[in-house]
């Protein structure tokens, strides 16, 4: 699915409204199969009839499980999807009515476990000043984000969760070293005051 301003990250969930014909027959043959979709994440532009050309489409994405589907009178869909696993788009074997991709999985790696830890507290610290408890699901995001002791995790939560432009948080999807994941996002969020990130 070719979407703007859009993006999932594994172990994070998605709501999405289908409703345009070709991703109504997308939803079925994902249904019928394996139950899994991607994001294609597009570049913005500011031509609303730019064309869903290939250079549009990034790379990277994250292959999604469809967890609920409810269909409506209408043909309409409303979806949950699960990430689960980074993937990069390596060819296109279908085009219509709906895309279909030959992919490949990027992998989670963690050559240096210890400054990962360190780097994770870090960002754990500075989100936790950023969120308010009174807020709308302030305690709930809280709650969430200390159990969370694995630093990959943390990192996607944080992505999916905290930074709200899908297209600044976009290149996190093609790192495969945490400590990367970490470097960007540690950049991306603002510690208490605006100072720079030191990492």
């Amino acid at each position: 699915m070719l979407l703007e301003q859009c993006n999932a990250f594994p172990h994070g969930l998605l709501p999405l409204y289908i409703f345009e014909p070709r991703y109504r027959a997308m939803l079925r043959h994902a249904l019928e199969n394996d139950r899994l979709l991607c994001i294609g994440h597009l570049a913005a532009s500011t031509d609303p009839d730019a064309a869903e050309t290939d250079d549009r489409i990034d790379d990277y994405s994250t292959a999604c499980i469809i967890r609920a589907c409810i269909g409506n009178a209408d043909g309409t869909s409303h979806l949950v999807l699960q990430g689960a696993q980074r993937i990069r788009f390596l060819a296109w074997d279908q085009y219509e009515p709906f895309r279909i991709a030959r992919v490949e999985p990027v992998p989670t790696l963690c050559a240096r476990k210890a400054k990962a830890a360190r780097k994770s507290k870090l960002l754990l610290d500075r989100v936790l000043t950023l969120i308010a408890p009174d807020s709308p699901n302030g305690q709930q995001l809280i709650s969430q984000l200390e159990t969370l002791s694995d630093p990959a995790h943390l990192a996607d939560f944080v992505a999916a969760n905290l930074i709200h432009n899908a297209g600044a948080r976009q290149p996190l999807l093609g790192m495969s070293e945490v400590e990367d994941r970490l470097d960007f996002l540690l950049h991306l969020v603002p510690e208490a005051g605006g100072n720079p990130a030191k990492t």
